[in-house]
């Protein structure tokens, strides 16, 4: 074997190095052979065969726990599909009882206003001025339990109070008619000085959602100038603290926006909600969407969704640019802008424009007086996706002028002319509740601009809500017990049950449009036959008439030649013998009635009898 060659010495004074040991080389073989490594390769061996075995095991552990976490995984899918299916099973389930709910409930509503009656009337008392002093503090109307306990509704006690602000002077020594004792109206409702917008609007509120079913509708206020009116309808305006109080205006297009939302998200309807705004001012309409010089700024002009639409048999020219004035309104279904609403916040922008359009000014009774009727006219047109249905509702919400004194309003000039339009409007309006009251054949709706606009609602199918607003100063006593008597007779009138406008399916509107046709054709096949039937009747009478002349030639006897004869003597006519001079000549005696019948009889047989044979 060769040696390896030993390092060199370091030098001196360096410290010696140090060198690894190399351990000589050894074969395999020559290894084994050596006992020292025996006992080394038999542990090597067994860390071997227990390294495999661990690993064997692992593997194993590991294969098993994968099945395991897969049958879980299966399981829990598994589960999870049934949760998912019954979770989407009874999602359809909820979703077709809600269905089912809300038509239920539709049709409940709808149960409940018939059954209240087509009209209703409501009584509002506002509270007493701020500046009264005296008198003038104590009410003359007051709300009070109904005096019928079999009644639903509620009564207004009115009595003008005395000199002393009492109200009872029975004991005056007065003529009955002439007697300040209490009278007492009942209505269906009876709000106090204390009642809230929210109050008012909760009564109102289902008369509103009958409208998303396709029902037509009006709400009116009614009463004295300084009643209250305008403050229930649009709300107060003027106070910041009263800008939280909205009015029945605003309250029902919030809630029909949000309704219509509701049941597209549930039932799959979806509405088209348009509004129109209008004013009748000394018996002109005035359009209160469409300024008479539009800019920009406007939000029905600019937001692109203001139509023209015309309620007569054509529109004017001019498109949506054209602008009408007062003086060119010849209707109250004169052309008008309609204002496709987005939203609620949209509609009541414009809403909002369109309210300080509206023509007012201060009177000694009222410091901000409505000098116009005020018609807000919503139309809801709802399609329900998955039948096809189609309703087509309308709301009328009317802002009526209020009716005055000139003596106590001061009017004068411009405003005198207001006043009197104001009160003939309100008279024709008076004549057609009287008129629908007698049930009259003709019911006066043409005689006034208002009338002719509330016609469709006071006339046929509609739901009617009148508010009849009270003042309760003694000073306004007069006007307030005319208002009570013209809302207990609005409260008698009939008007008929309420139908809803809705249209068939599409489907159902393709069956009855193929029964219609199949109808129309077995009518003129019908008529043709008829025709046919005719003309062979023409034929028939045409041969009878022939066989009847042929029948007279055969049967008549010769006579004698036209001559000038000599009249009958009375003898000679009994005897049937005609005197002609000296002698007599025997005569036939005539056929008498009875036996040409009988002849003519046995002639049209005849002829019947050779015409059956000659068809055959």
């Amino acid at each position: 074997m060769r040696r390896r060659a030993r390092p060199p010495l370091p030098p001196a004074g360096e410290p010696p190095r140090r060198h690894s040991c190399v351990l000589p080389c050894f074969s395999p073989s020559h290894a084994a052979s050596l006992p020292l490594f025996s006992p080394f390769r038999a542990s090597n061996d067994a860390l071997r065969e227990e390294t495999s075995a661990s690993l064997a095991r692992l593997a194993s552990d590991f294969d098993a726990a994968v099945a395991t976490a897969r049958a879980e995984t299966e399981r829990a899918v598994a589960e999870a599909d049934r949760r998912v299916a019954s979770a989407t099973s009874e999602t359809a389930f909820q979703e077709e009882r809600n269905r089912a709910l809300l038509l239920r409930n539709r049709e409940l509503r709808a149960r409940v206003l018939d059954a209240k009656g087509t009209i209703r009337v409501f009584a509002r008392i506002r509270p007493i001025a701020a500046g009264a002093e005296g008198d003038e503090t104590v009410p003359a109307v007051t709300a009070c339990a109904s005096s019928d306990p079999a009644a639903e509704g509620e009564d207004v006690a009115c009595a003008p109070p005395g000199p002393n602000g009492h109200a009872d002077h029975s004991h005056e020594r007065r003529p009955a008619g002439k007697r300040r004792e209490e009278k007492r109206f009942g209505f269906d409702r009876v709000f106090g000085p204390a009642a809230t917008q929210a109050d008012v609007y909760a009564e109102v509120s289902p008369l509103v959602l009958g409208v998303l079913d396709g029902y037509d509708a009006c709400v009116f206020a009614y009463g004295q100038t300084g009643s209250g009116k305008t403050h229930t309808m649009d709300g107060a305006r003027r106070l910041p603290e009263d800008a939280d109080s909205p009015g029945v205006n605003q309250r029902a297009l919030t809630e029909l926006f949000e309704t219509a939302e509701a049941r597209k998200n549930a039932d799959g309807t979806l509405f088209r909600i348009s509004v129109e705004m209008r004013e009748i001012y000394n018996e002109q309409v005035r359009d209160l969407l469409r300024p008479a010089r539009e800019d920009a700024s406007w939000k029905g002009g600019s937001s692109g969704s203001r139509n023209l639409h015309s309620g007569g048999a054509s529109a004017r020219p001019g498109g949506p640019g054209t602008t009408t004035g007062a003086s060119d309104a010849s209707d109250a279904d004169d052309e008008v802008a309609r204002v496709d609403a987005r939203d609620a916040a949209h509609v009541l922008a414009i809403m909002s424009e369109g309210i300080a359009r509206r023509a007012s000014s201060a009177t000694a009774l009222n410091e901000r007086s409505s000098r116009s009727h005020c018609v807000v006219t919503v139309r809801c047109v709802g399609t329900d996706l998955a039948s096809g249905r189609a309703s087509n509702g309308r709301l009328h919400l009317v802002d009526l002028a209020g009716s005055e004194r000139v003596a106590r309003s001061e009017a004068r000039g411009d405003r005198l002319r207001e006043a009197q339009h104001i009160n003939k409007s309100l008279s024709a309006l008076g004549d057609v509740v009287s008129a629908l009251l007698e049930k009259r054949a003709h019911v006066p709706f043409r005689n006034s601009r208002l009338t002719r606009l509330l016609a469709d609602s006071l006339g046929g199918n509609s739901r009617v809500l009148m508010l009849a607003h009270l003042a309760p100063e003694p000073a306004s006593f007069p006007e307030t017990q005319s208002t009570l008597v013209f809302a207990k007779r609005c409260s008698q009138l009939e008007l008929g049950r309420a139908r809803a406008n809705a249209s068939a399916p599409a489907a159902d509107a393709a069956a009855l449009h193929a029964a219609v046709a199949e109808c129309r054709a077995e009518l003129d096949a019908q008529k043709r036959r008829a025709l046919e039937a005719e003309a062979e009747a023409e034929r028939y009478k045409a041969e009878a008439e022939a066989l009847r002349c042929r029948l007279e030639r055969a049967t008549s006897r010769d006579r004698t030649p036209p001559r000038e004869r000599e009249p009958l003597s009375p003898i000679a006519g009994a005897n049937g013998q005609a005197s002609f001079g000296t002698g007599s000549v025997a005569t036939t005696p005539a056929r008498t009635p009875s036996a040409a019948k009988r002849a003519l009889g046995r002639a049209a047989a005849t002829a019947a009898s050779s015409i059956l044979m000659r068809d055959r």
